[in-house]
């Protein structure tokens, strides 16, 4: 058999998240229950189209302070969305290795972009 101590804090390591597993399940449940019971009161109270239409709303995560996106896209003006997005990255001290990451900051510096050339479109 390997070594004792890694089997050991493997088994307890594996223990800890089974725990967490069967929490994260219970609190699902739960908010499920609290789901039923809030579309039961709709009901109730008339609401006739079916609940799951009702888009469930999701916290948005801000991964730049006010305009600190804007000033970073004008320091590192020139060359593709994707190249501008991985300087940010590597500023920010992000892992570039991160596809999705690396998708997304590329997503937010077309967009911003694009706002920025819209509003020079507006001024006079």
């Amino acid at each position: 058999m390997g070594e004792p101590h890694v089997i050991s804090a493997l088994v307890a390591k594996r223990a800890e998240l089974d725990g967490q597993s069967i929490a994260f399940d219970k609190q699902k449940a739960k908010i499920r229950a609290d789901i039923r019971h809030i579309d039961n009161a709709l009901a109730i109270f008339g609401y006739r189209d079916p609940p799951r239409a009702i888009k469930p709303k999701q916290h948005k995560t801000y991964r730049f302070k006010r305009r600190e996106l804007s000033m970073l896209i004008r320091e590192y003006e020139g060359g593709t969305n994707r190249d501008v997005a991985l300087r940010i990255i590597q500023r920010k001290d992000w892992d570039a290795e991160d596809r999705e990451l690396v998708a997304k900051i590329s997503d937010s510096v077309k967009s911003a972009k694009q706002y920025q050339a819209r509003m020079a479109r507006c001024r006079p």
